[in-house]
């Protein structure tokens, strides 16, 4: 049972696997947060709004590129010119070890600059599907969690997107010249800080317009239903979502990006008040106890078919909860929707899923990612 701040089993599979440090060394003297005080004083590039993990500037003569984690940082000089050791843009092509940077490029029509993609059997974007099956987007991790290192090689992308951990790889990709550059917007909070990554791949591939177009569409679209549901604020619906059994649980924070969502959509998340890093630990009277006084249990699954069984799962006492009882249940099927993949790109979807949930206008509308489950 899997909770909606929580990472998917393709993302955790992607993980599992992301182990390459980034070509640049980390700058991990500095403090993300005296950065930006340092970026104020430069030419930033890329105009962000929402994401804070990510910055594109001019220093000197310099184009940077930075990412943090929030602990570490870490800078890639990029360049025009094919200069060694920096990432020449906008780029030839390029591979992903995880199928959620694929679609910041594809969304902006780079897919055809996407050589390679791990977990390429998971997409479920019909146009991406179709990549894969002319063999102009290959599979990096063909029946394996672990990905082909040898296919990277011989591809020799312009850069390979990446999770920042390390892996002994790394000095092998860096002798053959294969740029690396992290990825860190699985960190980032809100919804549309996400999907403003779509920026960075607008820069690398020389497509900044579109990419500003692309985000202030769903900028839009999601500003929108937000107001919608502040109309509705003083009802508030109550949701809870917590993963795991016996007495280990854990669930996101009210500042992760399930409350987001939740908050967004005109809903009241019950660790709203709670806004430590990382997921919560609950023991499972605590759990009992909210799944009796909520309105709502939320769930991302991966299922064939859906039961109440499939979200009570080994842990038999919630049968007799408030929420469970009633079936007051939404879901995303990560089995059957791309809620971790081209879902990052469309927040506004989600968005709305919840929002119908919590305040139905539509006898016709029909879910994106989220339902309500029904018996």
């Amino acid at each position: 049972m899997t909770g909606i701040g929580s990472r998917s089993m393709l993302f955790a599979m992607s993980i599992a696997v992301c182990f390459l440090a980034l070509k640049c060394a980390p700058e991990s003297s500095l403090n993300p947060a005296s950065q930006a005080t340092d970026l104020a004083k430069d030419s930033l590039l890329v105009k962000l709004r929402f994401a804070e993990n990510f910055s594109v500037y001019r220093s000197g003569n310099d184009t940077i590129i930075q990412v943090t984690d929030g602990t570490q940082v870490w800078k890639s000089i990029v360049s025009k010119a094919a200069d060694e050791g920096s990432i020449q843009i906008p780029l030839k092509d390029l591979s992903c070890l995880s199928t959620s940077h694929l679609y910041y490029f594809s969304e902006i029509g780079g897919l055809d600059k996407v050589k390679a993609v791990s977990f390429a059997e998971s997409l479920q974007d019909e146009e991406v599907k179709a990549a894969v099956k002319n063999g102009s987007l290959l599979n990096l991790t063909s029946g394996s969690s672990d990905y082909d290192a040898e296919l990277v090689l011989e591809l020799q992308p312009s850069v390979f997107t990446t999770y920042p951990f390390g892996d002994d790889e790394f000095e092998r990709l860096q002798r053959a010249g294969i740029q690396t550059l992290h990825f860190t917007e699985y960190l980032e909070k809100n919804p549309l800080g996400r999907a403003e990554w779509v920026k960075l791949a607008g820069f690398l591939l020389g497509q900044e317009k579109k990419a500003e177009a692309y985000f202030s569409q769903i900028k839009e679209s999601y500003m929108l239903i937000k107001l919608k549901a502040l109309t509705k604020k003083s009802e508030r619906p109550s949701v809870v979502n917590a993963n795991g059994y016996a007495n280990k649980w854990t669930a996101p924070s009210g500042n992760s990006l399930v409350a987001h969502f939740v908050k967004d959509a005109g809903g009241r998340y019950v660790f709203e008040n709670d806004i430590s890093s990382g997921n919560l630990n609950l023991d499972f009277e605590r759990v009992y106890e909210l799944a009796n006084s909520s309105d709502y249990w939320a769930s991302v699954i991966f299922s064939d078919s859906v039961t109440l069984e499939t979200f009570v799962g080994e842990e038999q006492r919630l049968n007799d909860t408030k929420v469970i009882k009633a079936g007051s249940i939404f879901y995303c099927n990560a089995q059957e929707k791309d809620y971790f993949g081209k879902g990052i790109l469309q927040p506004h979807l989600i968005l709305e899923d919840l929002y119908q949930i919590f305040y139905p206008d539509s006898s016709i509308y029909a879910a994106y990612y989220f339902e309500q489950f029904k018996k």
